[in-house]
């Protein structure tokens, strides 16, 4: 009674997590490319179309041969936030992470969503919109954050920290090349490839802040946080918080977002250590997974709310003290 539409890294592991509570839960993925690593834990698994004109009758089938109740778009939000009303006419309650296509666009855009948070008085990263090479040398030499201030830039939208760099006059010319884990890049190595580029793409510039990060996993409900854990990540390490500054942050920001599903809120600690929001990722993180080990079952938590589950004790229940996680690569037999 639950599809999850093509999706995004961290979908085994969710279909996995929903699976340890609540085995007898009939899941169906879908996908456009061949997935056994996430079929493993779905009882039924369908391959996608790839022209999007056929997707609604494609959803209409399926729904149909699995009387589907809940579906969970991955990728392809927008798509899904446009056909939202002929979707739910087939009888499925449809989460996307966000309620309608403005707050999509808000959220997608990290220019709006500073301004719009701005607006509602919550601390944000300062951003400036960069639209040509000449424009983001200007605002390098006005020094906007201060002069003490490391600057860094990244893409207006994207996903998975593609396009962030970090900017520094004091670095070596070629670092970028030969230590891009870094993410450093000299500033006039970096406004000269700018300057050749033909498409270039609208970029923000921000302040650099040294951090912690906290990515701030949660179900939301029509803005309403259910429940809200967040990954403290320490170098290599993470660490999970169920309180604090930070999560209060996250969940005002999913409010005002009017988020609904599993989200993702992004924060970072400011000089004088008060978080600021960075970006709100209206979609599973890519380190849901890690909750599994912190006593409190998200994805189970999801299915326990937006299906009306019997509650599960796991799934509500409380972090577990003082465990600390490294993320790992690991490979499976296929």
């Amino acid at each position: 009674m639950l599809l999850f539409t093509e999706g995004l890294s961290s979908q085994r592991e969710i279909i996995a997590g929903i699976k340890s509570l609540y085995p007898s839960l009939f899941i169906v993925s879908t996908h456009s490319q061949e997935r056994p690593e996430i079929h493993e834990f779905s009882d039924a698994n369908q391959f996608e179309p790839q022209n999007a004109d056929e997707r609604l009758s494609f959803l209409r089938d399926t729904i149909r041969k699995y009387e589907i109740k809940l579906l969970h778009a991955g990728k392809h939000t927008l798509w899904y936030e446009e056909h939202r009303s002929r979707i739910e006419s087939l009888g499925v309650t449809l989460v996307t992470g966000v309620s309608d296509v403005e707050m999509f666009e808000i959220a997608d855009s990290k220019i709006r969503f500073a301004r719009l948070m701005e607006q509602y008085r919550l601390p944000v990263v300062p951003s400036i919109e960069i639209t040509h090479a000449d424009q983001l040398e200007t605002e390098l030499k006005a020094r906007p954050f201060g002069d003490d201030a490391l600057h860094c830039v990244k893409p207006v939208k994207g996903i998975y920290g593609m396009g962030f760099w970090k900017l520094s006059d004091e670095i070596p010319a070629a670092r970028c090349f030969y230590d891009t884990d870094s993410r450093m890049a000299n500033v006039g190595v970096f406004l000269h490839a700018m300057k050749l580029s033909e498409d270039f793409k609208p970029l923000v510039l921000m302040p650099y802040l040294d951090g912690p990060e906290r990515s701030v996993d949660m179900v939301v409900q029509a803005g309403k946080v259910i429940k809200a854990v967040a990954r403290v990540k320490k170098g290599s390490y993470q660490f999970f918080e169920n309180q604090g500054p930070a999560i209060d942050l996250a969940i005002a920001c999913a409010s005002v977002i009017n988020a609904d599903g599993i989200v993702n809120v992004q924060t970072r600690n400011a000089p004088d250590g008060s978080p600021v929001l960075l970006e709100i990722n209206l979609r599973p993180s890519g380190g849901i997974g890690y909750l599994a080990h912190s006593g409190i079952n998200l994805p189970a938590l999801f299915v326990q709310t937006f299906l009306g589950l019997e509650p599960s004790v796991v799934a509500t229940g409380s972090l577990v003290p003082n465990v600390m996680v490294r993320p790992l690569t690991q490979a499976i037999v296929i």
